[in-house]
C-alpha cells in the first residue's frame, strides 16, 4: 500500500532540474487534448479514465509523480494509485497551471488550437443562448435547453467531471 506525498511545482521542477529522475516516473492525467496542447517535458499522458488499466505498468518504478491541470484530477489519480505496492505516489500541488504560472518551461502545440476549456465555454454559451431566442421566438419549453446546459455546467463544477468535455476531446480536431 503506497502513501500520497504532496509536492508543489518548485520541488518538482528542482527534482527535474536536477536529474533526480532515475527509475521515475511522471504522469499527466489530463486528457489526450490537453496533453498535446500543453505538456511538461518528459511527462507521460495517461488520462484519468484509462488510469487503472496502466497499475501494472506503474508499479515498475520506484516514484510516480502524478500532475493534471490545476491538481484536483492528480489527487483522484493519487488515490486510484494506492494499492500500488512499490513505488511512492506524488501528487503536484497545483498541476501544469501553476507550473505555467511560474515561468517553467513546457511544450506548447505549434499551430492554431482552441484550448478544451475555450470549446466547453463556448458550446455551453451557445446552448443557453439559443434556448433564451428560442423559448422567446418559437416555444417557451425550449428554455429546457438552458437549463439543461446550466445543470451540466453545474455538476461539472460540483464533481470535476464534465460531458461535454469528455465529448470535445474526441472530436476529429482535438486528436
Amino acid at each position: 500500500m503506497s502513501k500520497t506525498l504532496d509536492i508543489s511545482v518548485h520541488d518538482l521542477h528542482e527534482i527535474l532540474k536536477k536529474d533526480k529522475t532515475e527509475n521515475t516516473i511522471l504522469v499527466d492525467v489530463r486528457t489526450k487534448a490537453e496533453h498535446k496542447e500543453v505538456k511538461i517535458k518528459g511527462a507521460t499522458n495517461i488520462p484519468l479514465n484509462e488510469l487503472e488499466s496502466h497499475k501494472k505498468e506503474l508499479e515498475q518504478y520506484d516514484t510516480v509523480f502524478v500532475h493534471c491541470r490545476s491538481g484536483g484530477r492528480s489527487t483522484k489519480g493519487c488515490e486510484l494509485l494506492q494499492d500500488l505496492k512499490h513505488p511512492a505516489i506524488v501528487n503536484v500541488k497545483g498541476g501544469i497551471l501553476e507550473w505555467e504560472a511560474e515561468g517553467f518551461h513546457v511544450e506548447k502545440h505549434k499551430g492554431f488550437h482552441l484550448p478544451l476549456l475555450r470549446q466547453v465555454q463556448i458550446g455551453a454559451g451557445s446552448l443557453v443562448l439559443i434556448g433564451v431566442i428560442l423559448s422567446f421566438t418559437v416555444n417557451s419549453q425550449w428554455a429546457l435547453l438552458s437549463g439543461f446546459a446550466g445543470a451540466g455546467l453545474l455538476f461539472a463544477g460540483i464533481t470535476g467531471w464534465c460531458g461535454m468535455a469528455e465529448l470535445l476531446a474526441r472530436m476529429p480536431w482535438n486528436k
